[in-house]
């Protein structure tokens, strides 16, 4: 969607709230009606620092972004933030206080409260939003526009619990796998497409350019950023997915599983893996791949590969994307690295005890119009961008930034555009400038290929009831904590892939046909809402 049909979809949005809204104007109806009061009211709002912006700024409340977000909406926000690394045991003691929470919440509270948002609103923790909607037309109407996207809003029940980040782009996956370029065509070979192309690739980078460690990677990542990459050549998800039958299977009790296993033990025994995956951190792999001491790695679109390009010092550097592997030569893939829904990112609940809810509403849907949008995505005009045949350009304050700020880490010191967040976002004007190399550009079409095939084999944003909540919770946390010290053992030889099939049996004990049932009564009442 191009910023003028992004436009023309707001008006519509506009429009459909005019329709639907008469005599609602105190409610924030339009695009540019705030809904400033006469006086500024404060709020607390308790959110965790994404990493864009934690490396630049102490508080939120420094970003250029809600400083105009105040004079906006007259609302003043305080904010709360956990010590970085502590965000899930912070987020645990705040609910748990209950009686001292602030206004608002951001959370990933499909996952990170026991329950889902459904239990917190019982639980008195959050409040629904249907009965305040009238007070959020656009952010409404925004919802409806996509009926797919309208379903993840929602609870089983039909509770609108928080404001959500609505992903306007086409871009699904931000992130895959990178490769050295310049030694691809050193060695004379091409990008590789299969596991068998990776295995030859990764040892002409050992033994024809004396490379240290040729692929330098994290362990099992459940959001996609690490080895769990290649098990999309075995045609498995590495935790519960779809298969293309429409059932839920596991990824690590597959068949799949073990060739998978097995394919990275060989790598780990040739020192073609980096000896270090199980403990390796994001800091190293970086000075991993920007001072030649790997070949491979994992990336994020915008911030990695930008970065990377940057620090790096030797002569004709280059990085290539590259589809997940497949098998064979011609197979289509069917996994993406961290498929993003329709909404992205931690949403954005008002608390039971917050006083100042009407105004905390017609603050949230500010965000939904086109100038609010324009403001989380590219903040002040002439400061962070301007217009240029009617579509907003990012200046040298994020693209060159004098201060030597890489671009993703000046959008976080003055805008919201490149991490998930209540509002409109993925704009595709922000996400073809922020990927400002001809090498990110391609990484995002390598890492998107696949996208439709990926799709189909994405389990949707699920809520379980209370019971199935404690009976998932209970079981899974047994499982991952032995499938993860499993995948240790058996890629590093501690554990022999003779013993899979015990392997298996235990994860079976632990009560994953339960959990597959989970998810599959979940999807039903998903399909339902």
């Amino acid at each position: 969607m191009s910023f003028r049909k992004f436009a023309v979809a707001c008006m519509c949005v506009m429009l459909a709230v005019g329709a639907t809204g008469c005599g609602q104007k105190e409610a924030g109806t339009s695009s540019t009606d705030t809904s400033k009061g006469s006086a500024d009211k404060s709020i607390t709002y308790w959110a965790a620092m994404n990493g864009n912006v934690s490396p630049v700024v102490q508080n939120y409340g420094e970003v250029e972004y809600y400083k105009q977000l105040k004079e906006k909406t007259g609302v003043a926000i305080e904010f709360l933030h956990p010590p970085v690394g502590q965000e899930a045991e912070q987020f645990k003691l705040l609910i748990a206080s209950r009686k001292d929470l602030p206004d608002v919440i951001q959370a990933q509270w499909l996952s990170e409260y026991p329950g889902g948002p459904e239990k917190a609103v019982k639980d008195g923790i959050i409040i629904p939003l249907n009965d305040y909607l009238d007070l959020a037309p656009n952010y409404k109407a925004a919802m409806e526009a996509n009926p797919e996207m309208f379903k993840q809003c929602k609870t089983d029940e039909g509770t609108i619990y928080a404001f959500q980040g609505l992903n306007q782009g086409d871009v699904k996956a931000f992130s895959g796998l990178v490769l050295r370029e310049d030694w691809l065509e050193d060695l004379g070979l091409e990008a590789p497409e299969t596991i068998e192309e990776w295995e030859t690739v990764l040892r002409a980078f050992k033994e024809e350019k004396g490379v240290e460690v040729p692929l330098s990677i994290k362990a099992l990542d459940l959001s996609g950023n690490g080895l769990n990459l290649f098990n999309a050549a075995y045609e498995i998800g590495i935790d519960f997915y779809l298969d293309d039958n429409g059932k839920v299977q596991y990824g690590p009790i597959q068949p799949g599983y073990k060739e998978y296993l097995t394919t990275l033990n060989r790598w780990y025994k040739e020192g073609l893996l980096d000896p270090d995956f199980a403990s390796i951190d994001s800091k190293i792999i970086d000075a991993n791949i920007i001072n030649g001491k790997t070949g491979a790695t994992f990336a994020w679109v915008g911030s990695s590969i930008g970065t990377w390009y940057k620090a790096a010092t030797e002569e004709g550097y280059e990085l290539v994307g590259v589809p997940n592997p497949v098998l064979n030569k011609g197979d289509e893939g069917k996994f993406l690295s961290g498929y993003t829904n329709s909404i992205a990112g931690p949403a954005a609940a008002i608390t039971a005890t917050a006083e100042n809810v009407e105004e905390i509403v017609k603050m949230f849907d500010y965000l939904y119009t086109e100038e609010g949008a324009l403001l989380k995505n590219f903040g002040v005009e002439g400061l962070t961008y301007n217009m240029e045949d009617g579509k907003p350009v990012y200046t040298d304050l994020i693209l060159n930034n004098p201060d030597g700020l890489s671009i993703g880490h000046a959008m976080g010191k003055y805008i919201q555009a490149n991490y998930g967040a209540p509002g409109l976002c993925e704009i595709p004007e922000y996400q073809e400038q922020y990927y400002q190399l001809d090498a990110q550009k391609e990484a995002a079409a390598a890492f998107n290929k696949y996208v439709d095939n990926a799709a189909k084999h994405v389990i949707p944003p699920l809520t379980a009831t209370s019971d199935e909540s404690k009976d998932l919770a209970t079981i899974m946390t047994e499982i991952n904590t032995y499938r993860d010290e499993m995948f240790i053992a058996f890629v590093t030889g501690a554990e022999s892939l003779d013993n899979f099939d015990q392997y298996v049996e235990q994860i079976n004990k632990f009560g994953i046909d339960r959990a597959i049932e989970i998810k599959e009564a979940g999807i039903k009442r998903y399909e339902a809402r």
